[in-house]
């Protein structure tokens, strides 16, 4: 006599075909990078890279002497007044400056975190390149000014990447979800006008050649723009 009980191999649904198990979680790369950011970092580290070489072969430049002696020679008005905070912004200050800003990060806008830490590691870009080569600061008899004797390597300028790299961030990990497009607009502007005051002083008190700054200033973004292009790393901060 047939019974009517199902075994227990047969599936609810009678087929006696077992459920397929679920697929394989698999990273999707094309969704996980932001390419168009990437491909930008990357243009900007030859950039990078083609100034180092150029610097590492040539340490002085007559062209970064012309264009010193230029900015030294022009009436800047009141901006040489904000030039002294540029300079004290340096070495264990701007650490401890950005040590309270993680603080206060992880208060009012914790998902951000990431975006924060990664991004200051391009302070170690500076540390790395200036060890690797060995460039001679401006002096006296080169320039119009030397107000400033730092005892480092004078390429690239790691005020400029801490000036660029802090502005940067504060935007994108402070500011970029609560603003719309045009103040997010008018906080780049702000921090680009920053950032070129503080290059603009690094030459002006004769600290570094302008390839210095535009160096520093390269590496900066180049970093925060590869940064960014991860998505495990900047869509907590950025994506609403």
């Amino acid at each position: 006599m047939a019974t009517t009980e199902r075994t227990a191999e047969t599936p609810a649904g009678g087929s006696g075909i077992a459920p397929a198990p679920p697929a394989a979680h698999t990273l999707d790369w094309r969704g996980a990078i932001r390419w168009p950011l990437l491909t930008v970092s990357g243009l900007l580290w030859l950039a990078v890279a083609v100034l180092a070489l150029v610097v590492a072969a040539n340490p002085f430049l007559p062209l970064d002497a012309t264009v010193e002696k230029d900015i030294q020679a022009t009436n800047l008005g009141p901006l040489p007044l904000i030039f002294p905070f540029f300079s004290w912004i340096g070495d264990a200050k701007g650490a401890i400056l950005e040590a309270a800003g993680f603080a206060l990060l992880l208060l009012v806008n914790r998902p951000a975190w990431r975006l924060a830490l990664v991004g200051a590691l391009a302070g170690g870009w500076y540390i790395l390149i200036s060890h690797l080569i060995n460039r001679a600061r401006p002096d006296p008899s080169q320039v119009l000014r030397v107000t400033e004797h730092p005892g480092a390597s004078s390429f690239p300028s790691g005020h400029t990447v801490f000036i660029t790299t802090v502005c940067t961030l504060a935007i994108l990990c402070f500011f970029w979800k609560p603003l719309p497009r045009w103040g997010r607009i008018a906080a780049f502007v702000v921090a680009a006008a920053v950032a070129v005051a503080g290059a603009v002083s690094r030459v002006w008190v004769g600290a570094h050649w302008p390839t210095d700054v535009l160096t520093g200033f390269l590496i900066a973004v180049a970093w925060l723009t590869l940064v960014v292009s991860v998505r495990w790393i900047s869509a907590p901060a950025l994506d609403r």
